[in-house]
């Protein structure tokens, strides 16, 4: 049971890891208007991206692509509805 107890453990410490492993990156279009581009690990899901997406634009934001490589997941967002 110790055992068990343990593993679990290590399996949420594990998804809370890749939970954290975003990055957003803020891009400046050259006709005044931000976008973002939020990264997330491939094996995390896309919930992790949209949170981080909320997390930059608390007001709300439009989804203008998603992308989903080998290695990562991609978000690309602006501001605003």
């Amino acid at each position: 049971m110790g055992s068990a107890r343990l593993r679990a453990l290590l399996v949420m410490a594990g998804a809370g890891f890749l939970a954290g492993c975003t990055t957003a990156q803020k891009i400046d279009r050259p006709d005044g208007t931000v976008e973002y581009q939020i990264a997330c690990g491939a094996a995390t899901g896309w919930g992790v991206c949209y949170s981080r997406a909320q997390e930059e634009c608390p007001g709300g934001y439009k989804t203008i692509e998603e992308d989903q490589g080998f290695n990562r997941k991609e978000l690309k967002i602006s501001c605003g509805k």
